[in-house]
């Protein structure tokens, strides 16, 4: 927190008072809630006591993130952008009641830490292994990117350097995840949730009253420029929202399979989210939690898109400067945070910055308590054993080194031009692999091949790659030439991880055995 006080010049003194005081909650909060834990199962899932409605807001604060904070907005402000991130909605809300009822029944029936566990007792340990690699790597890349949308909030607030930035996230969110684990992470993710709610309804409240029309300018401008559009529907062929061109990524089809097939993978075979449902006594409350979670959803990601609706409409009717004209035109996940720092009065400054570090530290605890969770039970738990005070102490030392790695990977993804589809585009790449092989094993009894398992989601990212990436190289000519009967040359992102899911799904089933051993049956 000491670098703060360099910049007082920049913040009022109110600003860092909040900010301070935040800080000291959460690490109070994460302290208390957790310092009791004396197992590694405790610390990765509170030996599963948690409060349904606890694990509710947890759950939704995780999905949430800094990326959601600031790259939701942005994606409205940027030029063509509008509400078509709503479609996504309606896709995961078919998506959590299937992993309620079908998924989560799995894993709770075999009492597992994580669900790649699962994939062990169905497949056998190459796929238990290989399908928790695939995890760590790409949760790594997913979480560092929703990090550095934090980080480039405050760099921008502050006038600090990036790296300054990653770094203190990091700092604070380390200091009650090791000490508290899951407990902690569940905890202070709901009084994080509460604080950026809150600060995302006072930045619309503040604008609507800022703007000269008020209420009506605001919907008199977003009219205008189209940014309140939901649905990019049309059954006309020749127009670039007809239902079935794979190559828009704004198309309703693309936006709601995408939806349904993400949340899908993110709520039934990442650990970040699967963790905390186990948290919970029984299925039921499990169920509970997961469900509540998706009649949060559509409000609150409206909430967001206004956020982004509303900064659009204040730069277009409120006099500005060449900076945020620039942020307007070619960097729109920045608008927001420099809003923050030049149109807020102290104070409120502080309340919109700590709803920042809150979005970004619900996202850091977390991925950090899985990722160690994960590489502690699915990996290093296949090789050695250890005592229990030996595990609280590998347990809390994971926690730090995952922190530590995702400051690092965040500074390159610092230099993206919008964080909110660079985390999409970077999940769609391996997530599809990890839920093929998981529907395979909850959907089917055949007993797959292990180690052609392995080769299946390999096969899954590199077909991904080949059919979505914009340069491909010296294969572009093949590409084009496969998908010239659909009149396109490349398939858009996010047909991504339904491309894989479908490619993995078949795969492990076209090499499973007929039939499997009594024991691994469901």
């Amino acid at each position: 927190m000491l670098f703060f006080c360099c910049y007082t010049e920049r913040v009022m003194f109110y600003d860092i008072a909040v900010i301070v005081l935040y800080s000291a909650a959460v690490i109070a909060v994460g302290y208390f809630t957790g310092k009791k834990e004396s197992s590694a199962e405790d610390f990765f899932l509170a030996q599963r006591t948690m409060k349904w409605w606890a694990v509710t807001i947890s759950v939704y604060a995780t999905a949430l993130s800094a990326m959601t904070f600031i790259g939701v907005p942005g994606s409205v402000v940027a030029k063509g952008g509008d509400f078509n991130y709503l479609q996504l909605a309606f896709g995961d809300l078919f998506a959590r009641v299937f992993v309620s009822f079908i998924m989560l029944k799995a894993f709770y029936g075999r009492k597992v830490m994580t669900p790649y566990e699962f994939l062990g007792i169905r497949f056998g340990k190459a796929t238990w292994i290989s399908s928790s690699a695939v995890y760590i790597v790409s949760r790594i890349l997913a979480s560092s990117v929703r990090l550095a949308a934090c980080a480039i909030g405050l760099s921008v607030i502050f006038g600090i350097s990036f790296g300054a930035s990653v770094f203190y996230v990091c700092a604070i969110a380390l200091l009650y995840t090791s000490f508290g684990g899951i407990k902690a992470v569940i905890w202070t993710d709901f009084f994080q949730f509460c604080l950026f709610i809150a600060a995302a309804v006072f930045t619309v409240a503040f604008v609507l009253r800022m703007i000269p029309g008020g209420f009506s300018e605001f919907i008199t401008v977003g009219a205008q420029e189209g940014k309140f559009t939901i649905f990019h529907l049309s059954f006309d062929p020749a127009s670039f929202d007809f239902i079935f061109n794979f190559s828009s990524s704004k198309s309703f089809l693309a936006g709601s399979l995408f939806g349904f097939f993400t949340t899908l993978a993110v709520m039934g075979t990442d650990q970040d989210f699967v963790q905390r449902t186990l948290t919970c006594k029984n299925l039921r409350d499990s169920r509970k939690a997961l469900m509540y979670s998706a009649l949060l959803n559509f409000p609150v990601t409206l909430l967001f898109l206004t956020v982004g609706a509303a900064l659009f409409a204040y730069y277009k009717v409120m006099p500005h400067d060449s900076v945020a004209a620039s942020y307007l035109a070619q960097n729109p996940d920045y608008l927001f945070p420099y809003f923050i720092k030049t149109a807020l009065p102290p104070g409120a400054r502080g309340l919109l910055i700590a709803g920042l570090l809150a979005a970004a530290m619900s996202s850091i605890d977390s991925s950090a308590n899985s990722l160690a969770s994960s590489f502690y039970r699915d990996i290093l738990k296949n090789f050695f054993s250890f005592t229990e005070k030996m595990a609280m102490l590998i347990a809390r030392a994971l926690v730090v080194v995952f922190v530590a790695i995702l400051g690092v990977v965040a500074i390159f993804f610092g230099r993206t031009q919008s964080v909110l589809w660079l985390g999409f585009k970077v999940f769609g790449y391996s997530y599809g692999a990890l839920l093929g092989v998981m529907l395979a094993a909850i959907a089917t009894k055949r007993r797959g091949k292990d180690v052609l398992n392995v080769f299946s989601m390999l096969s899954s990212f590199l077909l991904v790659v080949f059919m979505t990436s914009q340069n491909i190289g010296i294969l572009t000519p093949a590409r084009s030439f496969l998908l010239r009967p659909l009149g396109i040359d490349m398939i858009a992102w996010p047909w991504s991880i339904i491309l894989g899911t479908f490619w993995t799904f078949f795969t492990v089933i076209l090499f499973g055995n007929k039939k499997e051993g009594k024991k691994n049956r469901l």
